[in-house]
C-alpha cells in the first residue's frame, strides 16, 4: 500500500473518454487515488495535467513507479494483451477493461499469465453491477425466476451513427477496437451467460451499418442458444438516442425493466398473482455507478467495502466464453449462417 493516507495508488493506462471516466471513479473514493497516467500522445498527456493527473509516455515506468499498487488497463484494445502481460510481470493486481483482446489464442495466453503471477484480476463488465442487473443475478441465483428461456436485452448507446457525422471510434477503427460486436457488445454477451449460468451452443447473427462507407457495424441483432436450449435474444447498436429494454423469462416467474428503470417480477410465489388483471412485485434495487470499482479495491487492500449487497470482482478467465461467443457471431454476421460453438 501506499503511504499517501493509507489509500491504494491505482496507475491508470490510457485516456480515453471511458479512461476519463475510470479516474473519475478512482478519485471519488477515499479509499484510492490515481498516482500517474499513460497515454501515448503529448496532446492527452497536456489534457491529463490540465485535470490535475501526473502523465507519462512510459508504460513501463507507471507500471512500477513505487507509488502505483494497482494497475487499470483501459488502451485502445489491440494494446490490452502487451500492457497487460507487462501489468502480470510486475506482480501488480489488474483491473482489465474489455474486450480484453480480439482472439482466443491471446486471451489464453492472458489467463496463462495472470493465474502464473497470482494477482488480483479483474474484467469490468459492467452490466452486472447496474441495480437492475444485479437484482436479477440475484433473483436467478436463488432460483427464483426458475429455469431460464428466453432473454431480450437491447441497448442503444446513443452516441451517433456514420450517416449523420457523429460516429463513435471504435466503429471508425474496427482493427484496434474488433468493432462494436467486440467493443460494446461484449457486455451483453457476458450478462445473458452470467444470468443464465449456460454456455452457448449456437449462434446466429446480423449487422447493418448507416452508410457504405461505414468501417463497421453499427447495429447488431443476436439469438444465442444455450445448451440448456435457452433463447438470448440480444441486440446492440450506436443509433441516435439511448434505449435499453430488458426483460427475462424462466420457467417460474418473469421480470422485466420498465422505463422508470425499476425491475418487475411476476410469477408462481405467494405474493404474486399474474395473467391479466394481476400485479407485480416491484424492486427498485440500489446500486452505484462505483460498485465495480469498490470491489476491487477492497480485494486490492483486504479492507471490506461499504455495500450492503454482494458485490464481487469478476476474473479474467470467465470472460473467455463470452470472447468465443462474439467469435461465432462475427463469423454469423460475415456468412449470414448460424454458427454453432465448440463443445455444442
Amino acid at each position: 500500500m501506499s503511504d499517501v493516507a493509507k489509500r491504494l495508488g491505482v496507475g491508470l493506462i490510457g485516456y480515453g473518454p471511458y479512461g476519463q471516466h475510470l479516474a473519475r471513479l478512482v478519485t471519488n473514493t477515499t479509499r484510492a487515488y490515481v498516482p500517474l497516467i499513460w497515454t501515448r500522445g503529448q496532446e492527452t498527456a497536456a489534457k491529463i495535467r490540465a485535470n490535475g493527473f501526473q502523465a507519462t509516455n512510459d508504460v513501463d515506468a507507471l507500471i512500477h513507479d513505487p507509488c502505483v499498487d494497482a494497475v487499470i488497463v483501459a488502451s485502445p484494445n489491440a494494446l490490452h494483451k502487451e500492457h497487460i502481460l507487462k501489468v502480470c510481470q510486475a506482480k501488480k493486481p489488474l483491473w482489465a477493461e474489455k474486450p480484453l483482446v480480439l482472439n482466443l489464442p491471446d486471451y489464453d495466453i492472458i489467463i496463462h499469465a495472470v493465474e502464473a503471477a497470482g494477482i488480483v484480476n479483474h474484467s469490468n463488465f459492467g452490466i452486472r453491477y447496474s441495480g437492475t442487473g444485479r437484482k436479477l443475478i440475484e433473483l436467478a441465483d436463488a432460483g427464483a425466476l426458475g429455469q431460464p428461456m428466453h432473454l431480450v436485452s437491447r441497448i442503444c448507446r446513443g452516441t451517433g451513427l456514420f450517416a449523420l457525422g457523429s460516429p463513435h471510434k471504435c466503429v471508425l477503427d474496427p482493427a484496434l477496437s474488433g468493432g462494436w460486436i467486440m467493443h460494446h457488445m461484449c457486455h451483453q454477451v457476458d450478462f445473458a451467460l452470467r444470468l443464465v449460468r449456460q454456455r452457448v451452443t449456437r449462434a446466429y447473427c446480423q449487422t447493418v451499418r448507416s452508410a457504405p462507407a461505414c468501417p463497421s457495424e453499427e447495429s447488431i441483432s443476436a439469438i444465442l442458444t444455450t445448451q440448456a436450449g435457452a433463447i438470448l435474444e440480444l441486440a446492440d447498436g450506436v443509433a441516435p438516442q439511448e434505449t435499453h429494454h430488458l426483460s427475462c423469462l424462466g420457467s417460474k416467474a418473469l421480470a422485466y425493466v420498465d422505463a422508470q428503470d425499476h425491475l418487475n417480477i411476476r410469477g408462481d410465489c405467494a405474493e404474486n398473482n399474474y395473467g391479466h388483471g394481476g400485479w407485480s412485485t416491484v424492486f427498485t434495487p440500489e446500486a452505484y455507478q462505483d460498485d465495480s470499482m469498490a470491489a476491487f479495491i477492497a480485494a486490492c487492500t483486504g479492507i471490506p467495502h461499504n455495500r450492503d449487497y454482494p458485490v464481487s470482482l469478476i476474473p479474467i478467465r470467465e470472460g473467455r466464453h463470452v470472447l468465443e461467443v462474439l467469435l461465432a457471431m462475427q463469423q454469423s454476421a460475415r456468412t449470414n449462417e448460424p454458427v454453432l460453438l465448440p463443445g455444442s
